[in-house]
């Protein structure tokens, strides 16, 4: 498999792996289908009770930036509570089929206070948005590895993101945002600049030949 960023681009190069440099960018917390009375996914967003409690108060709501969001893709990047980035996925000369994610990985800054860690969640979908699958950080402490928080498919079982023709583009793309329901997720967390970005993500793809 060859990658490139962007949504076109993988099949003229011979890349496998790509690097994209995020500059500083500030994201309101949101959930994807993870608090309890959210539409699995839509981005949508609540408040916390206290400044130092992050339990729901009050119904969530659908992000956008209209007076009458509805939470997509596009309406949880122009308000800011998701970051995008693209890719495309290629192949030279053999055809692939089942395009998955073989894990996700996140590297924090060892000198970082964060407490961003857990909370962030990285979620990848297929060219039109309809499969996805969202990852967020193992419950052990400081865990590097990433395990499937919510899919697309029923009872959350796993999903492929479809399949890869020799010399053809495949988008996939690759959202993070921050998990509202996460406990350190809080107005004095913020406060005490403790809700710093810090963190980078590698995710792993794979897919099976079929040409023999």
């Amino acid at each position: 498999m060859t990658i490139a960023k962007g949504t076109t681009g993988a099949n003229a190069v011979d890349t496998t792996s790509v690097t994209t440099e995020v500059q500083t960018k500030a994201l309101y917390p949101a959930t994807f289908g993870e608090e309890t009375g959210a539409t699995k996914g839509k981005f949508m967003t609540g408040y916390g009770t206290k400044l130092d409690n992050g339990a729901l108060s009050g119904n969530l709501k659908f992000v956008g930036t209209g007076t009458n969001p509805t939470g997509t893709y596009s309406e949880a990047t122009a308000a800011d509570y998701a970051l995008l980035q693209d890719f495309n996925i290629s192949s030279k000369g053999q055809n692939l089929t089942n395009l998955s994610i073989e894990k996700v990985e996140n590297a924090k800054n060892s000198t970082s206070t964060s407490e961003l860690a857990k909370a962030l969640r990285v979620l990848v979908t297929n060219a039109d948005g309809t499969v996805w699958a969202v990852y967020g950080q193992k419950d052990a402490a400081d865990s590097t590895e990433y395990e499937v928080k919510l899919t697309s498919a029923e009872q959350n079982a796993a999903v492929t993101f479809g399949d890869i023709t020799a010399g053809d583009d495949t988008a996939v793309h690759v959202y993070l945002y921050y998990e509202g329901k996460d406990a350190k997720v809080t107005t004095k967390n913020l406060q005490d600049n403790k809700l710093t970005a810090t963190n980078a993500v590698t995710v792993y793809f794979t897919a099976t030949a079929v040409n023999k």
